[in-house]
């Protein structure tokens, strides 16, 4: 069951300690291994469902380049815009004896695994 914005885990995705490391995947309690690039539904299969979930949309400023044709001439000039993008924050509680790693999606895709403190089930 997902436990949306509750507890200790939500306070520990806030404010994660010093300890916490950024890794490129993990073995989930099914044994089965997450990996960045994998996409939301594959970690659901896999891990089954998160013990938190934090959603929000993050602002970004992306630059392109543009080439404008102004009558016999060309121009290429670099445009920055703002995109939002979906961040998704997923906690699994691996036991007391095992750390709690938090899942980051970007656009529903796994773009890093964080390793907080033990868990506390």
């Amino acid at each position: 069951m997902r436990v949306f914005l509750s507890g200790l885990v939500v306070a520990a995705m806030v404010c994660m300690p010093a300890a916490v490391r950024g890794d490129s995947g993990f073995r989930c309690g099914t044994g089965r291994l997450v990996s960045v690039g994998d996409r939301m539904a594959e970690v659901l299969d896999r891990c089954g469902e998160p013990d938190a979930v934090i959603s929000r949309i993050e602002k970004r400023k992306v630059k392109h380049k543009v080439t404008r044709r102004v009558g016999n001439l060309e121009e290429s000039v670099v445009e920055e815009r703002e995109i939002e993008v979906p961040i998704d924050e997923w906690a699994y509680d691996m036991g007391r004896y095992a750390f709690t790693r938090f899942v980051i999606f970007e656009n529903g895709r796994v773009v890093n695994v964080i390793t907080g403190d033990y868990g506390n089930k």
